[in-house]
């Protein structure tokens, strides 16, 4: 009985235990069940669940059609809120249809709308039977995504990338009415604010394209726009008219899930050479009764960062006023005159327009005399940009500047404003100077007549300037994933084109001749390289290479027609089209696809050829540029940042730029050390900008109003060793510290950039720094570093720790050194010896068929999965996201919160 009590008592601890584990797993899979919010309309409107607005989309009903054509010809026609008004492949009441190789296709006859947290779409429904479909979906299908735009851009219409045999498609509809409205008080549709009296502008109204993300230090997670309200959509359902609000995954109520910390604010502010947006909110703050919360956004110059997004760097001492830095080539005062910041980063220069000699137009009579950002001279007025004369009378069309602008469509202008009285109302003549691509505007590329007057009409002259120097990079390198942003600008090479790797199928490598290469770039042309024949303005080449090692018979792969494709948030395809002609099917072109995934130790990474299917040519290309930020480690017995999924380490007792873990910084005329060193340090990797973010607070006495501050350490992989130094002391002290230095670089997987050597490029580093002192700030700077290259690769040292001085380069050698010889003995002690006792051996077999066993039962259940990575807090060499092939990519698309987005919140959180 004794041993009957041992062994049920025994039995029972067991159960208990394996009973506890599964509950909890029910719970939690229970409480992501409770935390869905599915809703379906078979109508027109819906209502959200959190705040009781009506969505209606009757609105986007159309007459006609809705047509979307992609560059295969493929040709989309769908209507909402009701039918086509033509039949499809001889049927009728359909409302949406393919049209494709010459055949129609009904991908449905009604829909309806669909609402999961947040995000809202139409499914069309009873489609006709697809010959790839599966049991789940044997019907062809379309799926309309409506997204979130204040600016109602040209294009509203965005086709996700499918295969030839693909069942279900889906159309990305930017529209308005998927906005919660706007108070009137808050609608604005510029962003700017001048920093000088010669039209020097700040415009940040670039920034708004998309919603952003930034972590708290509890949790919570940061959602923020930039001069618009945060674009509403999936898990970002915030307050109407909110630009940033707190997102609280925690909370059951779903009214306070998301809190607004800050109203749209389009009104920048540049005070005390400081750039920045004061949001204030109707929220009450739980540390002061008698305020509420407000954040303050300030904008710091880079001219090498292409892709910016905010950081949370503090609160103020009652914890109500929350600061943020954004790093962005916007904040930069112009270089030069006549020269502006494209949207996606990419600087626009018409400054040499400004030296040539004005331009003589003449039309119905009139002689019109026109300079670029300059004075136009005799016979104009000394500041008049434009003029004409008439019965040997001249009138003034408007007085020059420099202040270059954007239209809604993207293209270039000038716009001179105070020219002479037009008519009786008052009103003064302007002139607009539309400047266009003279690659895409004429074939000859430039002609005697680049600039011919357009309109003379309604108090303005309208010009159009043809040139060069106005042709801006093809494609976007930008895509949005519902309302993310997918940036891969940092891989765009304007110095060099990319070698592909390749790893191809044995039979299909057998095909390929050993001498061949592959030169490919990002969202652009190839850059020009001496031999290297492909068609100008092609992506990606193919070329054999001769004993000399010099390219021949090159062919295009295709040119970069078709902007970036996201597949999820981690994860882009990219299209390469109409190459030159195939050589197995003279019908066709060769094309290209590259599709890149994250891969956190892969750096810039490399293309990699893994396919080819006849005439296209498939490209895997794993890079840290696409992985979200990820939050390390911080030890801080030993001062290090631990990187566990990377295995990599940084040690800052062990850095150039400190003394034993301390950095001095000036304040107030004095010397203070700042303790790099010491709890509470929170780390994390950008991957996407060459850094890491160390967030801290710091004892000073005197600094603020509890004698504490904020500190944001930024470290960016630089060949350079620097560091500038912003101290601000509005509402709370804060510090942001940037230190370029090599030695962060092998930590993010990188080498250090070799220098810049091209014209405009960053200057060499320097030891020495200036200090200003304003009201509000002490900033010390110095010349600033370069950009990191495309690339920088992992290498395989143990340590991480590199300077600039000899001295310091010998002792991390040595400490290499001693790291592997230590390395080693531990290595082996794991490793059973030849003289091992069989029960030793045994023992080992068995502990590793358990752990086999173990991970098989949670290997066909991604929740499960997901829960075990957390209790382990994976450590996986390298993390890669990858593209789910043909018809599963709808429950990618449409279920985004599965595993995937999981793991990249646990990455941001």
């Amino acid at each position: 009985m004794s041993n009957v009590k041992k062994i049920g008592f025994c039995g029972a601890t067991t159960a208990s235990i394996v009973a506890i584990i599964l509950l909890a797993t029910c719970n939690v899979s229970a409480a992501n069940d409770a935390n869905q919010l599915d809703l379906t309309s078979h109508d027109c409107t819906i209502t959200e669940p959190v705040y009781g607005y009506k969505f209606n989309f009757s609105g986007l009903r159309s007459e006609l059609a809705h047509v979307v054509k992609n560059l295969n010809d493929d040709v989309f026609e769908f209507n909402v809120c009701g039918n086509l008004t033509h039949s499809c492949n001889n049927e009728s009441n359909v409302a949406a249809c393919l049209k494709k190789g010459g055949k129609e296709y009904v991908l449905g006859h009604q829909h309806e709308l669909k609402y999961h947290n947040g995000k809202m779409y139409f499914n069309y429904l009873s489609g006709a039977k697809c010959p790839n479909g599966t049991a789940d979906n044997a019907n062809y299908q379309l799926h309309v995504i409506l997204s979130c735009d204040y600016t109602m851009d040209v294009n509203q219409f965005h086709i996700t990338s499918y295969s030839d045999d693909a069942c279900s498609f889906y159309i990305n509809y930017e529209t308005s009415l998927a906005c919660l409205p706007v108070p009137d008080a808050l609608q604005s549709n510029s962003c700017s604010v001048r920093y000088n009296d010669v039209g020097g502008t700040f415009d940040l109204m670039s920034l708004s394209d998309a919603n952003y993300r930034t972590i708290d230090r509890d949790g919570g997670l940061f959602i923020i726009n930039i001069c618009k309200p945060v674009l509403y959509g999936e898990n970002t359902m915030c307050p109407s008219g909110s630009s940033i609000c707190l997102y609280d995954r925690k909370a059951t109520d779903l009214k306070k899930r998301f809190i607004n910390f800050g109203n749209v604010n389009s009104q920048p502010e540049f005070k005390d050479n400081l750039l920045f947006l004061r949001h204030n909110s109707s929220t009450p703050c739980a540390g002061n009764s008698s305020a509420n919360y407000s954040s303050i956004v300030n904008f710091h110059c880079d001219n090498t960062i292409m892709n910016e997004h905010p950081e949370f760097m503090g609160t103020d001492h009652d914890g109500c006023t929350y600061h943020f830095n954004i790093f962005t080539p916007l904040a930069c005062k112009q270089l030069k005159p006549c020269a502006v910041i494209a949207s996606d980063n990419e600087l626009l220069d018409l400054s040499a327009l400004s030296e040539h000699p004005p331009h003589q137009l003449t039309k119905d009579g009139k002689t019109y005399t026109v300079a670029v950002c300059a004075s136009a001279g005799t016979p104009c007025l000394s500041d008049g940009g434009a003029c004409y004369a008439q019965n040997e009378q001249t009138y003034n069309l408007g007085n020059f500047n420099t202040h270059l602008r954007f239209n809604q469509s993207g293209s270039p202008y000038l716009l001179y404003e105070e020219g002479a009285v037009c008519d009786a109302s008052g009103r003064r003549w302007t002139t607009k100077i539309e400047f266009v691509c003279a690659n895409n505007a004429t074939k000859d590329n430039g002609t005697n007549d680049a600039v011919q007057i357009i309109e003379d009409s309604n108090c303005q002259l309208l010009i159009q300037y043809q040139t060069p120097l106005a042709c801006l990079q093809q494609i976007r390198c930008k895509a949005k994933f519902y309302e993310e942003l997918v940036d891969l600008t940092p891989l765009v090479n304007a110095n060099d084109n990319y070698e592909a790797r390749i790893e191809l199928p044995p039979k299909e490598a057998q095909r390929l001749a050993k001498n061949t290469k592959f030169f490919l770039n990002v969202c652009r042309p190839l850059v020009p390289k001496y031999q290297l024949g492909c068609a100008g303005g092609s992506g990606a080449c193919m070329a054999k290479m001769s004993a000399a090692n010099a390219p021949e018979e090159e062919q295009s792969l295709g040119f970069p027609l078709v902007k970036l494709s996201a597949l999820n948030d981690t994860a882009a395809e990219l299209l390469y089209l109409r190459g030159d002609p195939c050589p197995n099917d003279k019908a066709m072109n060769l094309s290209t696809t590259i599709h890149f995934n994250c891969n956190m130790t892969a750096g810039r990474g490399q293309p990699v050829l893994t396919e080819i299917d006849d005439c296209h040519y498939h490209f895997e290309w794993g890079t840290s540029v696409i992985c979200p930020p990820h939050e390390c480690t911080f030890n801080a017995d030993t001062c290090e940042i631990v990187q566990e999924e990377a295995h990599q380490h940084f040690n800052f007792k062990n850095a150039s730029f400190t003394k034993d873990g301390k950095i001095e910084i000036a304040y107030k005329q004095q010397k203070v050390q700042l303790n790099v060193c010491g709890m509470y340090r929170k780390t994390m990797t950008d991957y996407s900008q060459d850094l890491v973010n160390l967030f801290f607070t710091h004892d000073l006495p005197g600094c603020g109003k509890e004698g504490k501050m904020n500190v944001h350490l930024r470290l960016i992989c630089s060949n350079t060793t620097e560091n500038t130094t912003t101290i601000t002391e509005d509402t709370q002290c804060s510090l942001l510290y940037v230190q370029r230095t090599p030695s962060i670089c092998h930590f993010l997987g990188l080498s250090a950039p070799p220098e810049d050597t091209t014209a405009g490029g960053s200057s060499t580093s320097s030891t020495t720094s200036t200090t200003t002192t304003t009201p509000s700030t002490t900033t010390s700077t110095t010349t600033s570093s370069t950009h990191t290259t495309p690339f920088g690769k992992p290498s395989e040292a143990v340590t991480t720790t590199t300077t600039r001085t000899t001295a310091a380069t010998v002792k991390a050698t040595e400490a290499t050194a001693a790291a592997t010889a230590a390395a080693v003995p531990s290595v082996l002690a794991a490793v059973p010896s030849p003289t091992a006792s069989v029960g030793t051996i045994m023992g080992i077999i068995l502990s590793v068929t358990f752990f086999v066993a173990c991970l098989g039962m949670f290997a066909f259940s991604p929740a499960r999965r997901q829960r075990v990575r957390r209790l382990f807090r994976r450590s996986s060499s390298a993390v890669r996201y990858s593209r789910v092939q043909s018809n599963e990519e709808a429950n990618l698309l449409l279920e985004p919160n599965g595993e995937f987005t999981e793991s990249d919140d646990d990455m941001l959180l």
